[in-house]
């Protein structure tokens, strides 16, 4: 009963709660903030070491010996990583979107530790895996971690964990507002009032901590110029190729990750294969090595030919596919942004002189294919917008960046193409080594806000098949809570509270989004 009390609390605008939960936020903001730029700067300084080393061996063979003996340690130790703590694999945005959902209950310390140590090997031995999926299951992760410090309600707890994966974004670009963005558009998928509150001022605490340590330049700081209007036509040829190019992409992926999945060999043999080809691949063509920082760097020193694009631009995408098949810890963000940038580039290259423009608006195609091409794979347009945004510390591009943006959205869902992150999170549950553990009685209080094509609109409460386990506790209406009765009759954009055990709370979910999907 007192849990029950505790969650209800939250239901009612309570200034004692919200100032709680402001702290919480300002806390979250701190943590994960400090944890993510931690984990920042050990990849900056890995991957410096292994540029460093690359020099240093210099057709060496003692040194070159000692480099794949090296690879091959590391190997190792990211194989006993993720055997320790299995949910620090992959990713990390499926395992916290798996956790909102009810279907994990990950160990928040030993997560943060084995992903971060794990990660800055991954760096080290040069796969080309990048650093943003796995800061956002750091500070979803550093958010539990506060979360259990203040012995809150398990819908707290959800709320934290968002909440951080929110600063996982922002202090990884120092971009705030697609960080909040993020979450609601590809974790949470509904709207919170409360839940936007406090991820804005923990995005806004960590934004801070991220420029103070890393400084406040924006991430990509080419010149941008203006497409002539009259040529605007030019951006719907650009939006169907990256949107049929991102689903070459997902579909690679995916594929390529469960062939791996088949094989019959043992991880440890795996993760040594995939560090050695990392290494080949570091000897013979670093700029494809990591996760991309170094080609993008390439672009802003000096555009290269054509033909450089294209040949980067294909192998980057191939080496990215290996690694990220071995499941290694490490994520797709940065290096779907490289493959964008790379694209514009190429197509920018075509295009440009053949229009007589001048040569630096190839910078602008960069920038716009870039949120293209984030919006063709992971189905996220806004985010990748206002990402994009930020990153150049630029809105000139937003109408152009929103026209490539909704065609490259729309070409792979009529491909009838998933967004990769759905596809990870179904193969994540779809493990056979996972299954659901009954966790001690706590009661969950989530969010649902009634869409334009729920079929129930104008239902009586009591005409519409919620589960048995869950019970209507509040419906807020034009920013009203409302205490409804079995005859109350739902409406279009209502946010309906909905309550019920944390045992029941992942099918409860499933079944509610189903019932206001129509």
């Amino acid at each position: 009963m007192k849990n029950l009390e505790k969650t209800l609390k939250s239901v009612v605008e309570n200034p004692k709660y919200i100032f709680r939960l402001t702290v919480q936020g300002v806390m979250v903001g701190i943590f994960a903030g400090l944890m993510v730029c931690l984990y920042r700067f050990l990849l900056y300084g890995s991957e410096h070491v292994l540029r460093d080393y690359l020099t240093v061996i210099n057709g060496n063979i003692l040194y070159t010996i000692l480099f794949f003996i090296a690879l091959a340690v590391m190997g190792l130790l990211v194989d006993f990583l993720t055997k320790w703590e299995v949910d620090s694999a992959g990713s990390g945005i499926p395992q916290v979107y798996a956790e909102v959902k009810g279907h994990m209950e990950a160990n928040w310390a030993k997560v943060l530790f084995s992903k971060i140590v794990s990660g800055v090997l991954t760096a080290l031995g040069g796969l080309s895996l990048g650093p943003e999926g796995p800061s956002v299951q750091i500070g979803g992760m550093a958010g539990k971690g506060v979360a259990r410090l203040f012995k809150g309600s398990k819908t707290d707890e959800l709320r934290l964990i968002l909440v951080g994966s929110a600063v996982g974004i922002t202090a990884a670009f120092n971009a705030p507002l697609a960080g909040v963005i993020f979450v609601f558009e590809e974790i949470n998928h509904g709207f919170d009032k409360t839940l936007v509150f406090i991820a804005l001022v923990a995005a806004i605490v960590s934004d801070f901590i991220s420029k103070v340590i890393f400084g406040q330049a924006t991430a990509l700081s080419f010149q941008l110029m203006n497409i002539p209007l009259e040529s605007y036509w030019i951006l719907i040829i650009l939006g169907i190729i990256i949107g049929v190019l991102g689903y070459i992409y997902n579909v690679g992926m995916i594929k390529s990750s469960d062939f791996v999945s088949k094989l019959k060999i043992p991880s440890w043999i795996k993760f040594v294969a995939v560090f050695m080809v990392s290494g080949v691949v570091a000897l013979v063509m670093p700029e494809i090595s990591d996760g991309g920082h170094f080609m993008m760097d390439l672009l802003g020193i000096a555009m290269p030919s054509l033909g450089v694009l294209v040949i980067l631009l294909l192998f980057k995408y191939l080496f990215s596919m290996f690694s990220f098949s071995s499941g290694a810890p490490g994520g797709i963000f940065l290096p779907i942004l490289v493959l964008g940038a790379y694209i514009g580039a190429v197509f920018g290259s075509v295009v440009v002189p053949a229009f007589g423009w001048q040569h630096s608006l190839i910078y602008k195609f960069v920038i716009i294919s870039m949120a293209g091409f984030f919006a063709a794979t992971v189905r996220s347009p806004i985010t990748g917008i206002v990402l994009l945004a930020e990153m150049s510390g630029s809105t000139e591009s937003l109408v152009a960046m929103i026209i490539v943006s909704l065609i490259a959205y729309v070409v792979p869902t009529l491909l009838g193409n998933e967004p990769i992150y759905e596809s990870l999170y179904d193969r994540l549950l779809l493990n056979k080594n996972r299954e659901f553990v009954k966790k001690p009685s706590k009661h969950v209080l989530s969010e649902y806000v009634v869409p334009l094509d729920c079929n129930y609109i104008n239902f009586k409460i009591k005409d519409i098949p919620f589960p048995k386990n869950a019970i209507v506790v509040s419906v807020i209406r034009n920013g009203k809570y409302v205490i409804p009765t079995e005859d109350f009759h739902i409406k279009y954009s209502d946010q309906v509270n909905i309550l019920t055990d944390v045992n029941d709370y992942p099918f409860v979910r499933e079944e509610i989004e189903e019932l206001f999907g129509g």
